[in-house]
């Protein structure tokens, strides 16, 4: 579990460098904006209708319009939800492990769920 978190926070420091965010812009941006958007286009294959992804976005459009510093506003939201990863302490899961099962593994099966209903689904 070390070595995915290590490996995990080294692609976001480069992903960092390389876009001049923050390392944690970079994981609002990714967790909380790209990883759901993507979940909303692959739902939305799957049912057919378009309303999830222009929903979603109309939301995230509404936040950042109304955010005055986003890397203030990113501070804040990763800093929260690391007090959450850390909370799994209570049941025995140290911060990596919860990042590591609740940031990847979590979002990891959701994904492979999704494409399978998307791409490997008989239609009949």
């Amino acid at each position: 579990m070390k070595k995915i978190f290590e490996l995990t926070y080294e692609f976001l420091m480069f992903l960092s460098r390389l876009t001049g965010f923050s390392y944690k812009e970079i994981n609002i941006i990714i967790w909380f904006i790209i990883i759901p958007m993507s979940w909303c286009l692959l739902i939305e294959k799957i049912r057919g209708k378009h309303y999830l992804k222009i929903g979603f976005s109309a939301i995230v459009f509404l936040i950042l319009l109304f955010i005055k510093d986003f890397s203030e506003f990113s501070n804040t939201l990763f800093d929260k939800s690391a007090e959450f990863l850390r909370s799994f302490n209570t049941v025995g899961m140290s911060y990596t492990v919860a990042s590591v099962v609740i940031c990847l593994l979590i979002p990891l099966i959701v994904y492979v769920v999704l494409i399978r209903k998307v791409y490997f689904s008989k239609s009949y």
